[in-house]
């Protein structure tokens, strides 16, 4: 981890200072770089681009590399994997690790704080067990609830503080309804350390909107314009992505566009959404 965002810190400070872990169990790119050796085993977990991965010079480095991840695949993939485990149907990264992790042997045995960071990794992709939460979803939590995860200790993994709350429920508030059917709104991301985290939150919040079909927030961050889209089961916001060169899940997906301001940005979705419609690929 190179970067500790603030969604993620809390999770990083269950093991920093923690007397049951390694002092260096978390490193960067730079001493990553360093202890890899031709005898090294990469895991490769939750993505299968080799250019959005933390340290993409890894996957050159080692000869071992196992992906495990739960995105339909693109064009851009790890090609020299040993093991590459993509289920597009699982629910969440965390759950694939879950059911390995029980099938592996009987004497592996998971501490509470790994359990709750794994709990938590569903909870965040299936936004709470109603996004693409199957059967196995179910297993892969009670699995973690067996080791010892808490549902209050990570609820309190979640809180967030005001300025992020505000600029979420603004986010909200500001929303334009193009077409009666899809939700459109920019995300401010002015004095949040993670605007796009608040952003996605904020897609997903406006999906209560009795009507909404899809919802599209828009954040300027670091000279880029990222869009979190999502959908609960009418359209598929993972092929209107694709068009923006972007991709991930029917019902979560995301992009992102340079060279334009959120203004322009948004008549490209708008854009977007009308030749979709014209030609019958969403409804």
């Amino acid at each position: 981890v190179n970067d500790v965002s603030s969604s993620v810190k809390p999770l990083v400070d269950l093991f920093k200072g923690n007397p049951d872990y390694e002092e260096d169990m978390i490193i960067g790119s730079p001493t990553a770089i360093e202890l890899a050796g031709t005898n090294s085993v990469l895991v490769v977990v939750d993505v299968d681009k080799p250019s959005i991965t933390e340290c993409p010079e890894l996957l050159k480095m080692c000869k071992a590399i196992v992906v495990l991840d739960h995105h339909r695949r693109g064009s851009e993939t790890i090609e020299n994997a040993t093991l590459s485990y993509v289920e597009a149907y699982a629910s969440s990264a965390c759950e694939m690790v879950s059911e390995i992790l029980q099938y592996i042997g009987d004497n592996i045995k998971v501490k509470p704080d790994e359990a709750d960071c794994m709990y938590s990794g569903i909870m965040i992709d299936t936004n709470n067990f109603m996004t693409k939460t199957g059967v196995r979803t179910f297993e892969a939590a009670a699995f973690l609830r067996r080791n010892g995860a808490d549902v209050t200790r990570v609820r309190k993994l979640f809180r967030e503080d005001a300025e992020e709350y505000k600029a979420r429920a603004d986010a909200v508030s500001q929303a334009e309804i193009y077409k009666h059917s899809y939700a459109i709104s920019i995300c401010n991301s002015e004095d949040l350390q993670s605007p796009t985290i608040v952003g996605a939150q904020a897609a997903n919040e406006l999906l209560n909107i009795k009507g909404v079909k899809a919802s599209f927030v828009l954040t300027d961050y670091q000279n880029q314009i990222y869009v979190s889209a999502r959908s609960i089961d009418e359209v598929n916001v993972q092929i209107i992505m694709e068009r923006l060169g972007g991709g991930g899940h029917m019902n979560i997906a995301g992009c992102q566009m340079e060279d334009m301001t959120i203004t322009e940005a948004i008549v490209v979705l708008k854009n977007t959404i009308d030749v979709m419609l014209r030609e019958g690929a969403i409804e």
